[in-house]
């Protein structure tokens, strides 16, 4: 097959076995979905094609089958408000760019917010289909070469996804998990401690935790300094034989913590600040008094 996708959106099918036949190849069909964004605007995802649209980002095979009638169908369902927005905001800016990396299971769709300085990135887990927001990287294309991530943008060409450190110095993170009724969605309940359960290589991250409640999104942590314990162990092909020791596979960490919040609904939320760690976040559990129905 071969496919043709216009400035508006028009996406064009056609299909066969020899393109000098016209008994053996011509038009499968024609349909409309919302236009590309930027130049760069599709990707080989396994054994299909994947568009970044108006619509979202749209899988070739189950887009033209909705025909815009199902949103559900787009990669960016999940964060179909923050890519609708910067569709609308950003959309005409140069350095728009979608890069599928396999070795970490990530889709990298590249934002750019100032044509040439400043971008964002929504990223995808190709597994879980979960997303996360990079900020830093100042890219306006990505490329893969020999199996790991490049950026290049106006000054500098830069291997991304590489140590456990932004170029050297701490990578801060913040995550929060989807919003949530604690088992009743009609008691008002006070949300008073929180561990979160959280697998590292051996350091210790710096690690603060809390919660947003009632579908708030603001930023809810203090002015408390975090800094992070890198793990102090070998590391194979860089510590001399038989001057350092290894340390374990991973380290489980589970400390309570105090927060504040009194709502119906409630989503943990963890700021980590990691150099040269590995840090995961497994499971949280929550402390809290269940009160009246009003």
């Amino acid at each position: 097959m071969i496919v043709f996708i216009t400035s508006k959106g028009e996406i064009i099918v056609y299909g066969g076995t020899d393109p000098t036949s016209l008994s053996t190849f011509g038009l499968i069909g024609v349909w409309q979905l919302g236009a590309p964004v930027g130049r760069r605007c599709f990707q080989k995802y396994g054994g299909d094609v994947i568009l970044v649209s108006q619509d979202g980002i749209v899988p070739l095979a189950a887009g033209l089958q909705s025909s815009r009638l199902d949103p559900r169908v787009t990669l960016t369902n999940k964060i179909q408000g923050a890519a609708s927005t910067a569709v609308t905001v950003y959309g005409a800016n140069f350095g728009w760019d979608i890069t599928y990396f396999a070795k970490a299971n990530m889709l990298v769709l590249n934002v750019p917010i100032t044509t040439g300085l400043g971008t964002q990135q929504f990223v995808m887990n190709t597994i879980t289909q979960a997303w996360a927001n990079f900020q830093g990287w100042s890219a306006n294309c990505f490329c893969i070469w020999k199996d790991l991530l490049y950026f290049g943008g106006s000054t500098i060409v830069a291997n991304a996804w590489n140590t456990q450190a932004d170029a050297g110095t701490p990578i801060t993170a913040d995550a929060k998990q989807a919003f949530n009724f604690a088992g009743d969605p009609v008691r008002l309940k006070r949300f008073t401690m929180i561990r979160p359960y959280i697998v590292t290589n051996g350091g210790t991250p710096g690690l603060q935790a809390a919660v947003n409640v009632d579908f708030d999104d603001s930023y809810p942590y203090g002015s408390a300094s975090l800094t992070p314990t890198p793990a102090s162990s070998g590391v194979w092909g860089a510590t001399l034989w038989g001057a350092g020791s290894y340390g374990p596979a991973q380290v489980v960490q589970k400390n309570w913590q105090g927060v504040v919040g009194t709502g119906y609904t409630v989503a943990p939320r963890l700021k980590a600040i990691t150099n040269g760690l590995t840090t995961q976040w497994m499971a949280t559990d929550l402390v809290f008094e269940q009160g009246a129905i009003l």
